[in-house]
Order: structure tokens, then sequence, then C-alpha cells
């Protein structure tokens, strides 16, 4: 089950519900946060249910949206937000429970282009923000920018929020690494990587918590960054550690044209810079690098114009799971984690039983 960030829905029956479902990086968790906040601004008897997941497979999404629609009823003065992550399938969204209610669909992957749905009548009602150059939060922004010609209290809430959301953006689509040499980007490539280093060492919960905890103080960007550079230097430190197992235990594969890494055993909150380190390192020439954790996941990373997102959406295919990303980063799953999940079960009884 996807995790609960947040849960008014029993305040009153009679107020307009807010549902947002998000990826639980920290894109989809700023992303969830400026919704909250524009939405609250707007009407602060709303309700909401904020979940996120990192498991953005179409099953995960279904599972969630199941678990919505059977304890909350949602109707035409209602929105469902869907943000950094692919909408429901086609097959759940046949079944109307989202029919009568407003959603709005916001992402970046490649592999969740509108046009993707454009023939479905089941999709008619949904409302899809998608461009691929920037992260879910800096479009999340942009969508209520709108609002800021309306009252001044909009324009400085989204001057508050604008220095995160771009860092994040710079973060999430790997802008950072194009950045230059003046003391300006210099500040953006940091904040990016602190980022990324806070995602990790405190996770979903505790990331989205602090964003929003600390939103009403006057010098927001500055306390977000400067506990962020903090976890910065811890992070960098595990990194260093981690890289040298990478090191140990990476090994070849070539597929297709390309020569591929592979490795077990690397978290999935340390992939992207193992990768970054990997492609870097002279003593390495790969292509592509493929993280495979216990999970059941799969995650590719790729240096040029290689595109692992159709890599792996059709992987996922072929064993039976979705998948897909951005063109140098996707992922997939290849095991079912509950099956994972039994065969431990069944290992640890047996042995118990004999022991």
């Amino acid at each position: 089950m996807a995790d609960i960030l947040c849960d008014t829905r029993y305040k009153s029956n009679d107020c307009s519900k807010v549902i947002i479902f998000t990826h639980g990086d920290a894109d989809g968790l700023v992303a969830a946060m400026i919704v909250k906040l524009f939405e609250e601004m707007q009407d602060k008897n709303k309700t909401f249910l904020i979940m996120s997941s990192m498991d953005v497979t179409l099953d995960q999404t279904d599972k969630t949206f199941n678990y919505i629609c059977n304890y909350t009823s949602l109707g035409k003065r209602d929105k469902v937000y869907i943000l950094d992550r692919p909408i429901p399938s086609v097959e759940w969204l046949k079944m109307q429970y989202l029919a009568y209610t407003n959603v709005i669909n916001i992402d970046h992957h490649l592999t969740n282009q509108p046009s993707l749905y454009e023939k479905e009548d089941c999709c008619k009602n949904i409302t899809f923000i998608w461009d691929d150059k920037v992260s879910a939060a800096y479009l999340t922004l942009e969508y209520f920018k709108i609002l800021v010609t309306e009252n001044e209290k909009y324009k400085k809430l989204y001057e508050k929020l604008k220095p995160l959301t771009e860092a994040t953006s710079l973060w999430d689509t790997f802008q950072w690494k194009n950045l230059g040499s003046s003391q300006e980007e210099i500040l953006l490539r940091k904040r990016a990587l602190s980022i990324n280093s806070a995602e990790k060492i405190l996770g979903s919960d505790a990331f989205y918590r602090f964003i929003v905890t600390r939103v009403n103080s006057e010098k927001y960007t500055e306390e977000v960054f400067s506990y962020f550079s903090l976890l910065d230097e811890a992070y960098n430190m595990k990194m260093d550690t981690l890289y040298n197992f990478t090191k140990r235990v990476i090994y070849n594969f070539q597929f297709k044209r390309y020569k591929m890494g592979i490795v077990y055993g690397v978290d999935g909150d340390y992939q992207s810079l193992m990768a970054d380190r990997i492609f870097m390192d002279k003593k390495f020439d790969y292509d592509i690098v493929a993280f495979l954790n216990v999970y059941g996941t799969v995650s590719f990373r790729s240096k040029g114009d290689i595109d692992v997102s159709e890599v792996a959406r059709e992987l996922g295919e072929i064993v039976g799971f979705s998948g897909g990303g951005h063109k140098n980063a996707a992922g997939c799953r290849i095991y079912d984690r509950d099956e994972i999940k039994k065969k431990l079960m069944e290992t640890f009884e047996k042995a118990m039983s004999n022991l």
C-alpha cells in the first residue's frame, strides 16, 4: 500500500475533498505540497488525503485507487491530483469510479504522454499537464500561477515556493549537470544535490513534513537549504562507502551494441548518483547501468542519447508488469513483491520446522 502523508477526511462530510496521489520522491512530494497549499488557500474548509509511493507501476496505482474509492465517495465538486506518476490503467478507469470527478494528472515522464490516452473515452474527464523538459513540481507550481494575478497572497506563496521548486526540477531532470561555474549556478547545483540527499536520508514522510511545517517561516528558503546542506555532507560520506562496494560487485553484460554494467544490492535511494560516478570513472566504459534489488525491481541509467525508458517499458511488459520513466533514467518491476515475501516466509517456516 502507499503511504498516507495527510488525511483530514474526518473533518467534515460537507466539505469538498482533494485527493493527491504522488510519487514518493522529492519531486512528487514538493508537487503534493504545492497542490495542498494553493487548494487550501482557495478554501480552508477543504479536506485532504495525500498518499505517496515509490512504486509507480500501474498495479500499485490501481490498488491505491481501489483503497481511495472504497473509503471515500467522490463527486463533481471534488478533485483528484495524480502527480509525477501515471494515471490508473485504462481497464481500471473504465469502471467509472472517477467519471464524475475532476482529475488532474501532472507528469513529465516519456512513458506517460497524454497522447497515449487521447482515444480513450474513460480519460475524457482528465486534465493532462505534461512536459518532459521540467519536473512535475515545476509544472505544478506553473499550473497555479494563474492565481497570482488574482490576489497578493497567491503571489507571495508562489514566490516563496519557487526556489525549492526550481532546485527540485534541476535535480529530478538531471539539468544540474549542465550548470556552469557562475556563483548563481554553483548555488543552484548545491541546492539540487542537497534535495536528493535530504530525500534519501529523511525518507518520504519526514521530507514532506519538514518542507510543509517550515512553510510559514519568512526565511523559508534559507531554513530549508541550510538543513539540507548538512544532510548532504552526511549523504556524501555514505556515497563514498557505497561506491567502493559497487565497484566490487558490478559485472558486464552485452545488450545489443551497448555495454551494460549490472549491480545487485544498491538501494534505489542511491542509484542515480552511483550511476553518475560509474559513468565518470575512467576505469569503466559502460553505456548503461542496471540496478537490480531485492524488491523485484530494476532501474536503468544511461548516458548520452541512449533511451532506456522504452527498454524499461518493454521489459516490464515481457514479465507482466509496467515500466518506463525518463530517457536516461527509467525502471520497471520484474518480480512480484508479494511473491518474494511468500517465498521468504515459506523458506523461513520450513527451516524453523527442521531446526
